[in-house]
């Protein structure tokens, strides 16, 4: 598989754990971004390599975009 097609497949948490473990090996933020060929944007690696050196693991304050609502018989209603 190449890796662009990989890239496109994967999701937000894989990238989070590849650069975790990039970051954990000593690759800088723009190293990481070459790395993934811009499929994740420099400035949220920057913020990811960061929040692990600060806290260990990459903490997100809370879900990007707007809330979810549930469909339910009452929630239609």
């Amino acid at each position: 598989m190449n890796d662009s097609l990989k890239h496109s497949t994967m999701k937000s948490k894989d990238f989070q754990k590849l650069v975790l473990s990039k970051c954990e090996n000593g690759d800088g933020p723009t190293k990481i971004y070459q790395d993934l060929n811009g499929t994740v944007s420099l400035s949220t690696i920057k913020r990811w390599c960061r929040s692990i050196r600060n806290n260990g693991s990459i903490v997100l304050s809370k879900s990007p975009g707007r809330p979810r609502t549930i469909r339910t018989k009452g929630a239609i209603r």
